[in-house]
């Protein structure tokens, strides 16, 4: 635990610093901005789909809900950073609309998380065809919404570190392994979901609200699209669920590697990316750093005998 809460701090630490270390160059600060949304979203999807091991399939409504209410927020004058919390605050409320699905187990929980994402989509559509518009700030450019975006970073950071250290936790935990078990300790299964949920949809709402704003103006297709919940999905297995270094690294090398294959590898990139990212979870299922964990102990063990 202590590595690992080294590890993320370093990784803060980077991303702080780079509107310094690239000042005037849009693009890296844009790229570090990108990564500090997807690390929010990879940690947020982390604490339904890692702690309770429910495969939640609707946390791109999270994200686009959050982006909708920081654009209604701004157009009725609300300063934008209070129009963020905002987000977070209606996808709380989205959580709760989505609680009673809960009570379904494996596939079907899946099924009916994608299908309400989906729906609540095709409603926004119907409303906002061509999405909605973002009211700017004078003063809040590009850099003043990254170190905004990397404040709600290092909050959820730390919120999944004493997350890591709580009951809350052990309780996920424990209803993931044998729900049947922590149910006759006591544990309501239910209950302890519908935080997690919670949880997680107000960080996701945040992340929606402050890519919202950057974009300034919203398509509904967009911020509703299901990649919302796939690429965090998939930063969380390649990095290993259930961990607070997990999702992070598993951001990095995603990332990384999308990006090192678009540029060198323009015409397949699509292809190669989907190829390696499919054989890292072929030979790494448990995740980056469970698999390393468990050679480094097996290593530890053979020199020891």
């Amino acid at each position: 635990m202590k590595a690992g809460a080294i590890l993320a701090a370093v990784a803060v630490a980077i991303l702080l610093s780079i509107p310094i270390i690239a000042a005037g160059n849009n693009f890296v600060i844009t790229l570090g901005f990108i990564f500090s949304v997807y690390i929010i979203l990879a940690l947020a999807w982390n604490i339904v789909g890692g702690y309770t091991g429910m495969l939640n399939l609707g946390h791109a409504a999270f994200f686009g809900v959050g982006a909708y209410t920081l654009a209604l927020s701004t157009g009725a004058g609300i300063h934008p950073y209070i129009g963020v919390m905002a987000g977070g605050l209606a996808a709380v409320g989205l959580g709760l609309l989505m609680s009673p699905l809960l009570r379904l187990r494996g596939d079907y929980f899946a099924i009916g998380t994608l299908s309400l994402a989906e729906a609540i989509k095709v409603a926004v559509l119907n409303i906002h065809a061509y999405g909605i518009r973002v009211t700017s700030y004078e003063g809040l450019g590009r850099v003043e919404n990254y170190y905004f975006v990397s404040a709600v970073l290092v909050a959820v950071g730390a919120t999944t570190y004493l997350l890591q250290r709580s009951r809350l936790k052990l309780a996920l935990v424990s209803i993931r392994e044998n729900e049947v078990l922590a149910n006759a300790s006591g544990i309501n299964p239910l209950k302890y979901r519908v935080i997690a949920l919670l949880l997680s949809g107000v960080f996701t709402g945040i992340a929606g609200g402050i890519y919202g704003y950057n974009l300034l103006y919203i398509p509904a297709e967009h911020v509703f699209s299901i990649e919302w919940t796939i690429i965090p999905l998939f930063m969380v297995l390649i990095g290993g669920r259930g961990t607070l270094t997990g999702p992070l690294i598993g951001s990095f090398i995603y990332l990384g590697i999308y990006y090192v294959l678009q540029f060198t590898l323009t015409e397949i990139s699509l292809l190669a990316f989907g190829l390696v990212v499919v054989l890292i979870i072929k030979f790494m299922p448990q995740g980056v750093i469970e698999t390393l964990f468990i050679r480094t102990l097996r290593i530890k063990r053979v020199s020891i005998i």
